[in-house]
C-alpha cells in the first residue's frame, strides 16, 4: 500500500509541473452547431464508467440536458482511477466524477488546480446497500471468516470503509492480501476462489449475486459517507467558467431527475448506461444523492484522517482547499425552478 502511495505521489507531483508547461487546458473546441441561446456549441471531457455513480451524468446525458446548455460531452472510458486524477491534473479530462480518495486529496494538497464542485453520491445511513463486502459461496458469514485475499482500494473511500467493515469483526486489513481486480473477471475470480471477498458497490453487487453473497454493509459503519464528488479542472474553474457553468445546469437536472426514483424511463437510461438488464436495475440499492449537491464535508475530514494515520497523505487539507461551492451557488435558482 505504501508503495502505491509514493507511486501516486510520484505521477501527481510530475503532472502538477506538466500544467505549468502547456496541456490539455488548450485543448476545449467550439463545435459547428449552436446551443439553444445561439452560443457556439462547447465540448466538455468526462471520464466514465458504467457505474450508478454516474447515474446523473447518464440522464442528463440521455435526456438532452448538456445539449441544451450547447455542450458537447465526449465521454472517456476504461481509465484507471489514477490516471483519470493525472488527466484531471493536465487538463487531459474537464469533469472527473468519481469516489473520494488519498491521491485526489493529495493533489490539491499538492498546488493541482482542481477542485470539488458536486455530490456524487453518499451513503445514506437509512438508505438501502450501495457499498458492501461480499464473500465468495463457500466461506461462512458468521464471525470471521478466514479471507486471504480480497479486491479493494488501495487509497480510497472503500477501503476506509473496508477496515472498519473488518474491525468489527476483530479482522485487520493488514493480514489480508488486498488486490485490485478488473470487474471482468471478478466473478471468475470468486468462482475458483482466487479471492475470498469483494468490496463491491451496484450493480456489481446484484451482478455478483449468483457467485458471492452480501456480507458487511457500508453505511452501517459510516452513516452519509460522502462517497464521491463531481470534480472540476483549471480550464472550468478558470478560463472557462461558462462552461462549468453550464455543465452544473445539466447535471443537476440529471440529479433532478434521478431523485424522481425508479421510473421506467430512469430504468431504461440506466439499465443502456451500465449495459445491465433492466431487471437488474430496477433492483439494484441506488446511490442516494443530495438534493442541493453539496458534499458532507466532515466525513471527508474523517476519511483525510484515517488517511494520513496510514501514510496515504502526507499533507492536509481544508474544506476551503478542496471545495468550490460556486457553480452550485450559481445555478440554485435553476435548480429551484425546476422542481
Amino acid at each position: 500500500m505504501m508503495r502505491h502511495a509514493i507511486l501516486t505521489t510520484t505521477l501527481l507531483l510530475a503532472a502538477v509541473t506538466a500544467t505549468g508547461c502547456g496541456s490539455g487546458n488548450e485543448r476545449a473546441k467550439d463545435g459547428m452547431d449552436a446551443s439553444a441561446d445561439g452560443a457556439p456549441r462547447r465540448t466538455v471531457r468526462v471520464s466514465a464508467q458504467p457505474h450508478l455513480s454516474q447515474a446523473p451524468m447518464m440522464i442528463a446525458a440521455a435526456e438532452g440536458f448538456f445539449r441544451d446548455e450547447g455542450l458537447d460531452i465526449e465521454f472517456v472510458p476504461a481509465m484507471r482511477a489514477q490516471e483519470t486524477l493525472v488527466a484531471l491534473v493536465t487538463g487531459d479530462l474537464d469533469v472527473r466524477p468519481g469516489p473520494m480518495s488519498a491521491g485526489f486529496l493529495s493533489a490539491i494538497a499538492q498546488k493541482a488546480p482542481i477542485r470539488a464542485v458536486a455530490d456524487a453520491g453518499y451513503l445514506a445511513k437509512d438508505g438501502c446497500t450501495y457499498f458492501a463486502i461480499m464473500l465468495r459461496n463457500g466461506l461462512d458469514t458468521a464471525g470471521s471468516p478466514p479471507i486471504k485475499r480480497m479486491h479493494t482500494s488501495q487509497d480510497g473511500v472503500s477501503r476506509f470503509i473496508v477496515e472498519q467493515l473488518l474491525r468489527q469483526r476483530r479482522i485487520s486489513l493488514t493480514d489480508i492480501e488486498s488486490m485490485s481486480v478488473p470487474e471482468a473477471v471478478m466473478t471468475g475470480s470468486l468462482q475458483s476462489g482466487a479471492i475470498d471477498a469483494i468490496s463491491a458497490t451496484e450493480p456489481a453487487i446484484s451482478r455478483l449475486s449468483g457467485v458471492s453473497r452480501p456480507w458487511l454493509a457500508g453505511q452501517s459503519v459510516t452513516p452519509d459517507q460522502q462517497w464521491g464528488v463531481i470534480a472540476f479542472s483549471e480550464r472550468l474553474l478558470t478560463k472557462d467558467r461558462e462552461d462549468g457553468m453550464r455543465f452544473m445546469r445539466a447535471y443537476r437536472r440529471g440529479v433532478a431527475q434521478l431523485l424522481q426514483g425508479r421510473t421506467p424511463r430512469n430504468i431504461e437510461i440506466l439499465s443502456k448506461g451500465t449495459s445491465d438488464p433492466a431487471e437488474v436495475i430496477r433492483d439494484a440499492c441506488w446511490p442516494s444523492f443530495k438534493t442541493d449537491s453539496r458534499i458532507n464535508w466532515p466525513s471527508v475530514e474523517r476519511f483525510q484522517v484515517w488517511a494520513r494515520a496510514n501514510k496515504l497523505m502526507e499533507l492536509g487539507v481544508t474544506e476551503s482547499q478542496v471545495w468550490d461551492s460556486t457553480f452550485l451557488v450559481a445555478t440554485d435558482s435553476a435548480a429551484a425552478s425546476r422542481k
